[in-house]
């Protein structure tokens, strides 16, 4: 991905973290919150990145929304990250209505909250599902994750819409022949989720979830991408 922009809303400790590693990446951050302390806390991170700016502002505000630059070429995603499952939706929802084509994240603190902002096509973050699912996978699968997680930090998970015009649009799984050290482990088609196989037909709008090596990643890409 090219240097973005991103608006990283409210948040403290998860707010902190996902600011500094975007950064670190070279993408130019706006984190957006009402509270001054945590402007300040987040602006701490400008002695060591000149990318970053806070705004003081109420996020809800939809004047406030309308102001910011929003051009999709130029903008990787707005973050919403508030303790306030409320807060975190108004403006979810206020940005698909303002830019269709900028892509939301919401944090969600109380996992019966989801399914409301899922039902608004608002793509969404459970810690609190996260947790359950990787102490369920750790009691019911321990042998395979002690093996795995010594070289959980050479591997990649990454996320890839598929477009009209890419390589791998309308093709078959089989037919994409993906660099080695990699695999299409699962396709996000219309909000379901799948297993794809070798005969599975990509098509436009599909997210595909792959794992790969870390240095394989731009390879994947290209390959999805321009074959």
């Amino acid at each position: 991905m090219k240097n973005k922009i991103f608006y990283i809303v409210e948040g403290e400790n998860i707010a902190y973290s996902i600011v500094r590693n975007l950064l670190y990446q070279g993408h130019n951050v706006y984190y957006i919150s009402a509270n001054q302390e945590n402007i300040n806390r987040i602006l701490s991170l400008k002695a060591y990145y000149s990318n970053l700016d806070g705004i003081l502002h109420d996020p809800t505000e939809i004047t406030f929304l309308e102001s910011l630059d929003m051009a999709p070429n130029r903008v990787g995603g707005v973050i919403s990250l508030s303790s306030d499952d409320a807060l975190n939706f108004v403006v979810s929802w206020l940005i698909k209505q303002l830019y269709e084509d900028i892509r939301v994240i919401s944090l969600v603190n109380y996992p019966e909250n989801e399914k409301l902002f899922l039902q608004n096509y608002i793509e969404t973050v459970s810690i609190t599902n996260w947790i359950e699912k990787l102490i369920e996978a750790s009691i019911e699968y321990q042998t395979n994750l002690s093996f795995f997680n010594p070289y959980a930090d050479k591997l990649a998970i990454i996320e890839v819409k598929i477009k009209k015009q890419d390589f791998a649009a309308n093709k078959k799984l089989k037919d994409l022949y993906m660099p080695e050290n990699s695999i299409v482990s699962m396709i996000i088609r219309e909000n379901e989720i799948f297993v794809p196989q070798g005969n599975t037909e990509i098509l436009t709008g599909d997210k595909l979830v792959i794992f790969s090596l870390k240095d394989k990643v731009p390879e994947v890409k290209l390959k999805l991408l321009k074959g």
